[in-house]
């Protein structure tokens, strides 16, 4: 059933490539992205909640343009998928974050090339 405020603002699509996780709150899940959108020069702010996530990992979100005092322009999420890389970018990425072991920008950047 569709609400009066639904209808003045209905949920909009968003998805792109996690270039930055700003800030991620293990307990709450709460997590602040910059998101490299197909197509867009600029990087865009989303917030919303993930039980985890890593720069190169890509998201899709469904959810309003918000105009924050002190944060500026940004995309808050209320449904926030993330997906795992399937581009070289977004594999390297995701490789040189820290999220395996023993493998940094450098080494993942070689694991690219040699494969």
């Amino acid at each position: 059933m569709n609400t009066a405020d639904d209808l003045a603002n209905p949920l909009e699509r968003l998805g792109g490539s996690v270039e930055r996780v700003t800030f991620h709150s293990e307990a709450s899940g709460f997590c602040v992205l910059r998101v490299k959108v197909r197509g867009q020069r600029d990087l865009y702010t989303v917030i919303g909640s993930a039980a985890s996530v890593t720069p190169g990992e890509y998201v899709e979100c469904l959810g309003n343009w918000i105009n924050d005092r002190a944060h500026g322009l940004q995309f808050k999420a209320s449904q926030l998928k993330v997906v795992q890389p399937s581009t070289l970018e977004g594999i390297e990425k995701y490789l040189g974050s820290g999220m395996v072991k023993g493998i940094g920008p450098h080494f993942a950047k070689k694991l690219i090339k040699a494969f």
